[in-house]
């Protein structure tokens, strides 16, 4: 048994350092994930949701091994007991290194995002509102509607290395990251052949797959490889009927809920997020459950199916909209 060197704490997991990855080699970790989550930036939320950890792990498993199969390369090693091995490459932030003078054995410091369609609250909509891009810049044909599908899938690059994360153009990326032009279409066609296999993939379980990212790395031989994690609700959005099956069901609960989102994001307030109800925790655990049952075929804890977690969502959210609309009510009486 190798011994753990160091424990880097994340919001959703851990990463346990095995072994360190050094200029010619990489090293070895093991995921943890956790049944923790984080919605704004806020960090690590006051809630677990049960099982959780559990269905990011089995899926992301899932994900790499199929997409091993089809030839594509990772940093997945094995799964045991729900910890995912993975191989460790180094963390150069371009702010403190010269990437032009590496090429091996370090994270491609982008995230690539793929959009096959921008449902309500996609974050392209803010960031045309608020002139950070236009639809042209973006390579979209004409201004989009929400819920508008994308064909083909728009490709959006963020940093990742940064005090604050932000997305760039393309050129920028190839800059940051110090690629040449053909990695840099070789990062593009690895984003698009993974967002397909995604895709038929969701429309297999019977549900729509809005968005998504992936994580690379460049390998000790210089060869990129897919990391972190993907095609799981937490990087990915799934939809079912137009609803969010995926974190962004949390996001939308504190939304409608109003008085923390608008402190925290509108106000820059930091407060404590007030808890989520039990029962809306649990249709937020059964969606996890559902698409992760229905995704690896493989029923682990029986979970409701999908059409089944609509429903319950679908009748929540109605009250807690009756029930905030009452209290307007009241406060006008008064």
């Amino acid at each position: 048994m190798v011994d753990v060197l160091r424990v880097i704490k994340g919001s959703v997991k851990n990463v346990n350092v095995l072994k360190e990855a050094t200029e010619k080699e990489a090293g070895l970790a093991f995921f943890d994930y956790t049944d923790s989550y984080s919605v704004f930036d806020y960090g690590r939320m006051p809630d677990l949701i049960p099982n959780k950890g559990e269905c990011i792990s089995r899926m992301a498993a899932f994900n790499f091994k199929e997409l091993g199969k089809k030839g594509f390369k990772s940093h997945f090693i094995k799964m045991d007991e729900n910890k995912m091995y993975v191989r460790l490459y180094r963390v150069l932030n371009p702010e403190k290194y010269d990437l032009n003078k590496i090429n091996k054995n370090y994270l491609i410091p982008l995230e690539i995002i793929f959009r096959n369609s921008l449902p309500q609250g996609s974050s392209v909509f803010r960031r045309l509102a608020k002139g950070q891009t236009t639809w042209q810049k973006l390579g979209l044909k004409k201004i989009p509607k929400p819920w508008e599908k994308l064909k083909p899938a728009l490709l959006d690059v963020s940093t990742k290395l940064e005090a604050k994360d932000r997305y760039i153009n393309w050129a920028e990326a190839q800059k940051i990251a110090a690629v040449t032009d053909s990695q840099l279409e070789e990062i593009k066609r690895i984003a698009n052949e993974v967002n397909a296999f995604i895709n038929q993939k969701a429309a297999e379980v019977g549900v729509e797959h809005a968005d998504g990212k992936i994580e690379l790395a460049f390998d000790e031989n210089g060869e990129i490889r897919i990391i972190d994690v993907l095609g799981t609700p937490d990087e990915n959005r799934f939809l079912y009927k137009k609803t969010q099956l995926n974190k962004q069901m949390i996001r939308d609960y504190y939304i409608e809920l109003g008085d923390w989102f608008q402190k925290i994001e509108m106000q820059g307030i930091r407060e404590v997020p007030p808890s989520l109800p039990k029962e809306f925790i649990e249709i937020v655990s059964n969606a996890y459950k559902s698409i992760c049952e229905a995704w690896i075929g493989k029923k682990i804890w029986n979970a409701p199916s999908v059409e089944e977690v609509y429903e319950a969502h679908t009748a929540f959210i109605e009250k807690v909209k009756e029930n905030k609309q009452w209290k307007i009510e009241e406060e006008i009486q008064k």
